[in-house]
C-alpha cells in the first residue's frame, strides 16, 4: 500500500505528533508498505529528501508562531501536482491548515483518507485566544473531520474531542512508545540532590514555570529541564538556584536523564496521551501529572501515579514532598505503572490495528 502522511511538523523538528509520524510510518515501511511525508520546509531543511525510508517532501510554509502554526504558501501546489499516485491518505491534528490541504488534496484525487486526532480540547491560556482556536476548530477543523473517511484518536479523550467536533463514529489507535529500549540503564546523577525531572517541549502550556515554582526554596531538590522552545528564555529567567537545564535530548539522553530520576513531573496545560510519561513509566519512574487530555488513562491516582489540578503549584509542591517523604510508596506507583505501559502501550500493536483500518478504507 502506498501512504502518503500529511503532518504539519516532522523531523527534525521534536514534538509527540511529530515521533508519532516517525515511529508509525517507519513500522508500515518495514511491513512492505510505501510511505512519504508532506510537511512544512523549515529553514535548514530540504524540500526533498529521504529518511529512514521515508520519502518527505516539505512545502514552503509562513509560519505564523514559530515552531507552532506555518500555513503553506501558494507555490506549494506544485509540488502536490507532482506527487504521484497513492492508496491512502493520513492528516494528524485538525487545528494546521496542512491538514485541511491533506483533507482536500483526498478528496480531489478521490483517495480514502484517514485523519488521527491527537486534541482533546480547545486551546488558548487566554479567553481572546480561546475564542480564535475555538473558532478555528468547529469551522475548518470541523471540515478536516468531515471530509475524512475514518476519524481516529491516540486517546480515548482524544476520540472524544474528534466526535465533540463532528458527529462521526473514531477508533483508537493509541500513542505508544518502543518499551524495549526505555529501560532503567545506568547514569551518573551531575549533583548530590533529589532530581525532578521533566521532558518535553519548552513552550507555556507545558506547564514547566509550575513546576520551577513549585520547587523553589525546596531543600535537597533540583528540578531537572530537558528540552528546547521558544519559551525557553522566559523560563530562564524564572528559574532559581535548584533548576537545571540540560537542553534538548536524543532519545538516549532522556533515558539517561530518566534513569536518574527520583520523580518525574508532567505540569502540562493539555494533552493528547502524553509520549514523556509513557517513556518515565516504562523506565521506572514515579510520575506526578496533571489530569489533561488523556493522561488519566495511562495514570490512575493513587495506582500508578498521581494526578494534579495544571496551574496548581501549591499541589504540584504537595505531590512531589509526598513522593519523596514515600519512597517505598513512591515506588509501588512506578512499578504499577511500568507493568501497565508495557502491556498496553506499544507501537507495534497500534501499527497493526492501524494497518487493518487503512485496509479496511479501500
Amino acid at each position: 500500500m502506498r501512504v502518503l502522511v500529511f503532518s504539519a511538523y516532522f523531523w527534525p523538528h521534536k514534538g509527540g505528533v511529530e515521533k508519532y509520524v516517525e515511529e508509525t510510518a517507519v513500522r508500515l515501511i518495514a511491513k512492505g508498505h510505501k510511505v512519504a511525508i508532506v510537511t512544512s520546509l523549515l529553514q535548514g531543511t530540504r524540500k526533498v529528501e529521504s529518511y529512514k525510508g521515508i520519502q518527505v517532501f516539505r512545502l514552503h510554509s509562513w509560519e505564523v508562531l514559530k515552531d507552532r502554526w506555518s500555513l503553506p504558501l501558494p507555490r506549494s501546489r506544485r509540488v502536490l501536482s507532482g506527487l504521484g499516485t497513492y492508496d491512502a491518505v493520513i492528516t494528524h491534528t485538525r487545528f494546521y491548515p496542512l491538514s485541511l490541504l491533506g483533507a482536500w488534496f483526498a478528496r480531489k484525487r478521490k483517495i480514502p483518507h484517514l485523519h488521527i486526532e491527537h486534541g482533546t480540547a480547545h486551546t488558548g491560556a487566554k479567553p481572546f485566544v480561546y475564542a480564535i482556536n475555538w473558532l478555528y476548530d468547529h469551522a475548518l477543523g470541523w471540515l478536516v473531520l468531515r471530509l475524512a473517511s475514518k476519524v481516529a484518536g491516540i486517546s480515548r479523550a482524544s476520540e472524544l474531542f474528534a466526535a465533540h467536533l463532528c458527529k462521526k463514529r473514531t477508533v483508537l489507535l493509541p500513542n505508544a512508545i518502543n518499551s524495549e529500549f526505555f529501560v532503567r540503564v545506568p547514569s551518573k546523577k551531575p549533583f548530590r540532590e533529589k532530581a525532578i525531572v521533566f521532558v518535553g517541549r519548552l513552550i507555556e502550556a507545558k506547564g514547566v514555570q509550575d513546576l520551577i515554582a513549585a520547587t523553589s526554596n525546596m531543600t535537597g531538590v533540583k528540578a531537572v529541564i530537558v528540552g528546547a522552545g521558544n519559551y525557553a528564555g522566559e523560563l530562564r529567567k524564572r528559574a532559581h538556584k535548584n533548576v537545571l537545564f540540560l537542553g534538548e535530548k536524543d532519545a538516549g539522553g532522556i533515558r539517561e536523564a530518566l534513569s536518574f530520576a527520583d520523580v518525574f513531573v508532567n505540569p502540562s496545560y493539555a494533552e493528547g496521551l502524553p509520549t514523556s510519561v509513557l517513556e518515565a513509566g516504562s523506565v521506572g519512574v514515579p510520575v506526578i501529572a496533571t489530569d489533561v487530555g488523556g493522561t488519566r488513562e495511562i495514570i490512575r491516582d493513587g495506582q500508578t501515579g498521581v494526578l494534579v489540578k495544571p496551574r496548581d503549584v501549591a499541589g504540584l509542591r504537595k505531590a512531589i514532598e509526598a513522593l519523596l517523604a514515600g519512597p517505598n510508596h513512591a515506588q509501588a506507583l512506578a512499578q504499577s505503572l511500568q507493568a501497565k505501559v508495557r502491556a498496553e502501550f506499544d507501537w507495534d500493536a497500534t501499527v497493526q490495528k492501524l494497518e487493518r483500518v487503512l485496509n479496511d478504507m479501500k
